[in-house]
Parts: structure tokens; C-alpha cells; sequence
């Protein structure tokens, strides 16, 4: 069931192994009954069709409501020649809340609820477990429509699924790595003050150079704010570059983990993706725009020199952070493998691709945390 689904959400459809998926979080009248993973009756006559994703990956559930997706869908049809008030719940007992929606099945008709049941963050899971999604549907004086529970999957926070194939097309998830840029953590906050003290003028302010400046101001003005976020994590994080295999291309169905940025910043280590989101959730935090590279086997961090369309995107190799390279040599390496991507093709493939984080917050896709 799609309705009104913007950039890239048919993917969520079937989220990493799921059966189904469903969009919408309000009801909506038809004159048919969509096909679905479960069928009720109740002794009223009253039917219910129910179409339910059976994972949580809680990295993307937590973006559903901003996406316009329900995690169970109950098409609710009443063959009846007299109204009906029904009461539909649904929930994860001890890992969301219970949603609740009492809605009126005029004569002969039918509605869809949608549903998402909000996640209760202090119950996500270190590792994958499995749950029991429970929902009820039930007329107004107690009747029981229908009532079941099925299995679903939860997965960490940190865990991220790039792209899946469906029916021989592949379904591609990378957009949704913009949840682990975390630009309101604390330890963002903290990183960004240490920051601070390494730039010329002890502050970081973001795009504050000036409608009088030229194009090498605004340049030398957002570098050296980036400068000083690379100098804080090198010598007061002392990060060190773990390189463990990373792939972002087709055939990367199975889950991955990311380390979100403040696991990065704790246990002073962090691999090509990790690294990128950790300076982007930086950047993000000062005001500026960042991107994020990825390549068939790479990831690392760009951002734009002015708050418009106007400047240049730098390109930094943040895997460098580690190491004797200077903060120069980083750019330079950075600005040589985007331009490489440019000249084999790849973004026009789609194989690499240069994910705007301010685009992608203008489309639902937000922090996490």
C-alpha cells in the first residue's frame, strides 16, 4: 500500500528481510480490500485484512513517522448495513509503546489504519532479538474482531543495511546512513568546544564569513574551521583508523554496523564509514553542510564552502586523521578521489554517490539520536 511515498522509502517497504511494509498514518476510505499477511472475522461480520513489517531496524524505524510509513497496516471493511465503531491497537509489550486509533466503518465500506507503535529507546537491543508484535482489533462494546501475535526481529541501533534485493531489482538503502549523523550528541557538542581552541580565532561559527568575502575567504574560512575539528580528534581523541571491511554496492544485503559517533569518540577508533559520519555530525553541529562520499569500498566526508550552491565542495580524506598527515595532505587526497569518482563514471552509475545532508534532512531522513 503506497501512498505519497518520497525519495527512496519504497525500500522500507521490505526492510532488510522484512515481508512487508506499509505506508500512511492516516485512515483512508476504498472501495476494495488490499491483499495481506493476515486475515481476520469477527462475529459481527466485520473483516480485517493485516500487513505488517516483521523487523525493526531501529536506525530507520525512528524515521517512519517523518516518512509518512506505518509499520501495520489494518484494512478494516464492514459488510454490514449499519455503522461500526472499531478500536484497533497494535505494539511490541516491552519495546513500544501501544498505539491506539478508534475509528467509524461507515455501512459497506471499509478504512485503512496505519500504524507505528513508538519505539521505546531504552529498550533498543545491544544485539538482534526477537519480539512479539501483538495487535487487537475489537467493535467499540468489546467484540473481538480479530486478535494475534507474530514473531518480528529487532535490530541495534547501529545497524545499517545498504541495499536489498527485491524481486531481481536492487533496493538501495544507502541515504538512510544520514540517521547515524548525530549533530546534537553531547559528545559532539564537547568535541566541537575542544575544536575550538585550535582555531585562529577560538570560536567555530559556521558559514559566517560574509557577503563581502570572495571565493578563496570563504575557502580559507570553512577550512579552517574543518581544520580544527581534524586537529581536536588527531591530537585530544588521538583517533585511530581501523580498517575493517566495509562494502556500500550490490550484494551487501546482510546488516552492518556503524559505529554511531559517540562510540567512535569513546573507544578512539573508528573505520572509512565510521569516520565520515563522525566528521559530518561535526560539521553539521557548527552549521555547515557536509556530504558523505561512498564508494564501492570507501566512504569519507566532504562539505560545502558556502551555505548556498554557490561554492565549492571540499573533500577531505578523514581516514588521515590517524597517522603524521597534515590536515593539507587530507584535503588533498579527499578532493583526488572525488574527482576520480567524476572521471570513471561512477556517480553517474549510481556505484558512488554524494549524500547531501541537508538535502537529505529536507526529505525526513534525521539524527538518530
Amino acid at each position: 500500500m503506497k501512498r505519497n511515498i518520497p525519495f527512496l522509502i519504497s525500500g522500507l517497504l521490505v526492510i532488510l528481510l522484512l515481508a512487508a511494509g506499509c505506508t500512511g498514518t492516516s485512515p483512508t476510505t476504498s472501495t476494495s480490500t488490499d491483499a495481506s499477511s493476515a486475515v481476520g472475522t469477527g462475529s459481527s461480520g466485520i473483516t480485517v485484512a493485516v500487513n505488517a513489517m516483521d523487523s525493526v531496524l531501529t536506525s530507520t524505524y525512528v524515521q517512519l513517522p517523518n516518512l509518512d510509513i506505518t509499520f501495520i497496516d489494518f484494512t478494516i471493511t464492514n459488510p454490514t448495513d449499519t455503522p461500526k465503531t472499531v478500536i484497533v491497537e497494535s505494539e511490541i509489550p516491552g519495546y513500544t509503546e501501544k498505539s491506539v486509533n478508534t475509528i467509524e466503518v461507515q455501512a459497506h465500506g471499509n478504512i485503512t489504519v496505519g500504524q507505528t507503535p513508538t519505539l521505546r529507546t531504552s529498550a533498543i537491543p545491544q544485539e538482534k532479538t526477537t519480539a512479539s508484535l501483538h495487535y487487537k482489533v475489537a467493535l467499540a462494546d468489546g467484540t473481538r474482531v480479530d486478535e494475534q501475535s507474530q514473531t518480528v526481529n529487532i535490530y541495534p541501533k547501529d545497524t545499517m543495511v545498504w541495499g536489498f534485493d527485491e524481486d531481481g531489482e536492487w533496493v538501495d538503502m544507502t541515504a538512510y546512513v544520514a540517521a547515524w549523523v548525530t549533530p546534537h550528541e553531547p559528545t559532539i557538542d564537547t568535541l566541537v568546544r575542544k575544536a575550538a581552541d585550535y582555531h585562529p580565532e577560538k570560536s567555530m561559527t559556521g558559514y559566517q564569513c560574509g557577503d563581502s568575502c570572495t571565493e578563496a575567504e570563504w575557502v580559507a574560512d570553512s577550512n579552517a574551521q574543518v581544520k580544527a575539528i581534524y586537529t581536536a580528534l588527531k591530537e585530544d581523541y588521538q583517533i585511530t583508523y581501523i580498517n575493517s571491511p566495509t562494502a556500500f554496492g550490490k550484494g551487501n544485503e546482510n546488516p552492518q554496523r556503524i559505529r554511531l559517533p559517540k562510540e567512535s569518540l569513546s573507544s578512539k577508533s573508528a573505520n572509512c564509514i565510521d569516520g565520515a559520519v563522525l566528521y559530518a555530525s561535526a560539521i553539521e553541529s557548527i552549521g555547515m553542510h557536509p556530504h558523505i562520499i561512498t564508494t564501492p569500498s570507501h566512504a569519507f566526508t566532504c562539505y560545502d564552502s558556502k551555505p548556498d550552491d554557490s561554492g565549492q565542495l571540499i573533500c577531505l580524506e578523514t581516514t588521515m586523521t590517524s597517522g603524521d598527515w597534515t590536515f593539507e595532505q587530507a584535503l588533498e587526497e579527499g578532493t583526488e578521489k572525488y574527482q576520480t569518482e567524476i572521471s570513471n563514471g561512477n556517480f553517474k552509475t549510481n556505484a558512488s554517490q554524494d549524500l547531501s545532508i541537508t538535502d537529505l534532512r529536507a526529505k525526513g531522513i534525521l539524527p538518530m539520536q
